[in-house]
C-alpha cells in the first residue's frame, strides 16, 4: 500500500502540475546549481486535459480498483485531499552535493492537516518531528519528507556511483541526518542562490510553455571531472553552460524551444563566424522519393579548429592526423562546411548476412524481417588535393572498423564527398541535378542546423512485418497518432543560442496532450494483457543516468 500511495502523489504532482514560474512562485526554491530541474505551468496543463478526463483511462480505473484505503481513493477523487496545493507550484530537481547527491519535490501545503495525515498513512504511522517551525518525517533510512504550514519537501538520497572501482564509497551516500539538513536549508534558500532568479532561466521562461527543462552543464561536468580530469581545457565545454527548453503543447503538436547559454569565451568564438545556412538546393540532390529522415548542418570549418585548440585538444588532433600525413589545417582547407545525413527507402524485409570468421572463411546467414534502408552521408569539398589526403587516411583505417566498412561506397567528386551503403545513390548525389521537390526541405533550409523524420512512413513500412493482432492494434493506433518531427536551429536571441523542434500528429484540430492522454490509454489497454511489469535492468555509469534511476523503485512498484 504505501507505494501505491507514493505513486499516486507522484502522478497527482506529475499530472496535475510540477511548477510554473509564470505565475506566482513566492517561497519555491530550486537551488541554481542543480543539475537537473523540471517546471510545469499547473494552470495551462490542466486547462488542456484535466483530472476528469485522466479518471476515464484504463489504468486509473485500475489503480482505483486496486485500493484498498479509503484515504487512497479521497485522494483519486480529487488530489487535493491530500493537502498539498494542487493549485500552486511545485517543483522537481537533482543536486549534486559532494560526491554524492539528492533528489527533490516542493511545493505548496493547503491544509497541513490533511498533508499530515496524507504524509504519516502512507508511511505506516511514522513519528513527526520538529526542527525548529519544520515538521519533518521519515520516509526510510535515505528519504523524508519537511513541510510547514505552507510548503512542503519530499527528498530522497540519489547516490553517485563510483567513477573508478579504487573510489571510496562513503561520502557518496547520504542518510537522513544530512538530508534533513539539506530540506531545512531550503525552507530558507538566500534569493542569490536560487535558479527561479537566474538571468538565464528568467529568459528561458520567456518561452511559452506547459513543461520546462533545465540542465546544467557545468554541475554535470563535475560528475564526469574524473573521467576528463586529463583533459584540462575540456572545461570550456561546459563550465557556465547551460541548456534549458520550454515544451508546449499545442493543436496538432507538441512544440519544443530551446535556448543553450555558453560561457564568454565560447560566445567570443562564436561571434567570429556568421552563421551558416543550409541549402534547400542540398537536400532536393537526395536521389530517392522515399525519404524517412534527414539531417543537414552548414558550420564554417575554421570554427571547428578554433574550438579544438579552445578545448585543449589540438595537440591531439593534430599528431595522429600527423601520422597520417594531414593535419587541421588541412581539413580546414579541405571543407566548405555542408553536411547531409539521409535515410530513404526504408522496408522490412528478409536479408542475407555474410559473416567472416577469424580464420577468413565467410558464411551466409538468412534472416527475416530485418530492417532494411539507404544510408547517405555527404560533405561538401572546398579543396579536392587536401579532401584527397582525407580520403587516404580513411582508406587506411576502413579495416578498423570491421564488416561494418565492407558495404560503404564512397566517391570525391570536385564538389562533394558523398558515402553509402548504396553505390547507386553515391552516383545519383554527385551527379546532381536532381528534380526532387521535397516538400520538407524548404522547412529545414535557412538554418545552421535542420532535420525531419518521417513518423508516419516509418510506421507504415514496420507494419507488414507483424502478425500477431496486439501488435498491429497498437501500430494502428501510433499511425493514427504521429506524423512528423521537425528540427531546425533559430540563431542568436537575448544571449543564448536558440533552437526550435515540434512532434507534429495526425489530428491537427485537437489539444496534444489531450490526444496524448487518449493515445496512452488505448496503447495501455492493448498492452496491458501482454506485459504488466516493469522487469528492466540497466546498468548505469553515468552520474544524471544513476540519479533518474533511483526513481525505478518508486515509480515502477
Amino acid at each position: 500500500m504505501q507505494r501505491n500511495l507514493i505513486i499516486l502523489l507522484l502522478l497527482s504532482v506529475i499530472i496535475t502540475g510540477i511548477v510554473s514560474c509564470s505565475h506566482d512562485n513566492k517561497g519555491m526554491a530550486v537551488p541554481n546549481d542543480a543539475s537537473v530541474a523540471v517546471l510545469i505551468n499547473t494552470k495551462t496543463l490542466t486547462s488542456k486535459v484535466s483530472w476528469q478526463e485522466i479518471q476515464q483511462n484504463e489504468w486509473f480505473r485500475n489503480l482505483y480498483s486496486r485500493q484498498n484505503d479509503s484515504l487512497g481513493k479521497q485522494i483519486l477523487d480529487d488530489p487535493a485531499n491530500s493537502g498539498i496545493d494542487i493549485t500552486g507550484d511545485l517543483a522537481f530537481f537533482i543536486k549534486k552535493e559532494g560526491r554524492g547527491g539528492y533528489m527533490a519535490f516542493e511545493g505548496g501545503v493547503q491544509n497541513a492537516t490533511a498533508f499530515e495525515a496524507f504524509a504519516t498513512k502512507i508511511n505506516k504511522g511514522g513519528r513527526v518531528s520538529k526542527d525548529g517551525d519544520v515538521n519533518i518525517l521519515n520516509t526510510s533510512h535515505r528519504s523524508l519528507v519537511a513541510w510547514t504550514n505552507n510548503r512542503f519537501i519530499y527528498i530522497m538520497d540519489v547516490p553517485s556511483p563510483p567513477i573508478r572501482p579504487t573510489d571510496p564509497i562513503e561520502g557518496s551516500s547520504f542518510t537522513t541526518d544530512s538530508l534533513q539538513k539539506f530540506a531545512v536549508e531550503l525552507f530558507d534558500l538566500p534569493r542569490k542562490n536560487n535558479l527561479l532568479n537566474d538571468d538565464r532561466f528568467v529568459s528561458l521562461m520567456k518561452e511559452t510553455g506547459d513543461i520546462h527543462y533545465w540542465v546544467n552543464a557545468e554541475q554535470y561536468y563535475g560528475s564526469l571531472s574524473g573521467y576528463l580530469s586529463l583533459i584540462s581545457g575540456l572545461s570550456v565545454l561546459f563550465e557556465g553552460n547551460a541548456y534549458g527548453t520550454a515544451i508546449n503543447f499545442e493543436n496538432g503538436k507538441i512544440a519544443f524551444k530551446s535556448r543553450a547559454f555558453y560561457n564568454t569565451k565560447l560566445k567570443e568564438m562564436l561571434k567570429q563566424y556568421a552563421e551558416g545556412k543550409v541549402s534547400e538546393t542540398t537536400i532536393n540532390r537526395i536521389p530517392s522519393k522515399n525519404v524517412v529522415a534527414v539531417f543537414a548542418m552548414k558550420y564554417p570549418p575554421a570554427a571547428l579548429k578554433d574550438l579544438i585548440k579552445l578545448a585543449g585538444v589540438d595537440g591531439f588532433v593534430n599528431g595522429f592526423l600527423g601520422r597520417e600525413g594531414s593535419s587541421i589545417d588541412e581539413f580546414v582547407k579541405a571543407n566548405k562546411g555542408d553536411v547531409l545525413l539521409s535515410v530513404s527507402d526504408f522496408e522490412i524485409k528478409p536479408q542475407e548476412l555474410t559473416i567472416t570468421d577469424e580464420d577468413g572463411n565467410q558464411q551466409t546467414i538468412k534472416q527475416d524481417d530485418m530492417p532494411s534502408a539507404n544510408v547517405l552521408f555527404a560533405t561538401s569539398v572546398n579543396d579536392k588535393p587536401a579532401f584527397d589526403k582525407l580520403i587516404n587516411i580513411l582508406q587506411s583505417r576502413v579495416q578498423d572498423f570491421g564488416p561494418l566498412a565492407s558495404n560503404v561506397h564512397f566517391q570525391l567528386s570536385n564538389d562533394w564527398f558523398a558515402a553509402s551503403n548504396s553505390p547507386e545513390q553515391v552516383n545519383a548525389f554527385l551527379k546532381g541535378g536532381g528534380t526532387n521537390q521535397f516538400p520538407f526541405a524548404s522547412r529545414i533550409s535557412g538554418h545552421a542546423f535542420g532535420g525531419y523524420i518521417n513518423l508516419q512512413e516509418v510506421l507504415k513500412r514496420v507494419g507488414p512485418a507483424f502478425s500477431d493482432s496486439n501488435t498491429k492494434a497498437a501500430l494502428d493506433a501510433s499511425i493514427n497518432m504521429w506524423q512528423d518531427i521537425f528540427m531546425t536551429s533559430t540563431g542568436e536571441k537575448d544571449d543564448s543560442y536558440t533552437g526550435e523542434a515540434e512532434i507534429n500528429l495526425v489530428d491537427k484540430n485537437t489539444n496534444s496532450l489531450k490526444q496524448l492522454n487518449k493515445y496512452l490509454d488505448a496503447i495501455q489497454k492493448i498492452v496491458h494483457p501482454i506485459n504488466n511489469q516493469y522487469n528492466v535492468r540497466v546498468p548505469f555509469s553515468d552520474p544524471v543516468t544513476a540519479n533518474l534511476a533511483a526513481l525505478e523503485t518508486v515509480l515502477h512498484p
